[in-house]
């Protein structure tokens, strides 16, 4: 198969072969949902950082004090 072949669309004989399907039905749990708890979004820490704090708590703990810290700073430039 060359590059172009791999990116080629369909033949319109081909996709009028194909039955049409309808997936607004279609159930499928999220079997994670119920380990995402509170939180919304998802960080990745390099492994280096997470040893430094030991606990994602610290790292938002960290976080929330870089945050005051750069708030003050802009209040203190304005």
């Amino acid at each position: 198969m060359t590059r172009d072949d791999a990116i080629a669309e369909p033949s319109a004989e081909s996709l009028a072969e194909m039955p049409e399907v309808d997936f607004s039905t279609a159930v499928r749990p999220n079997r994670y949902a119920s380990l995402r708890g509170e939180f919304q979004h998802a960080v990745f820490v390099e492994p280096e950082l997470f040893a430094h704090f030991g606990s994602g708590e610290k790292i938002v703990e960290a976080l929330r004090l870089l945050a005051d810290l750069a708030a003050k700073s802009r209040r203190g430039a304005a």
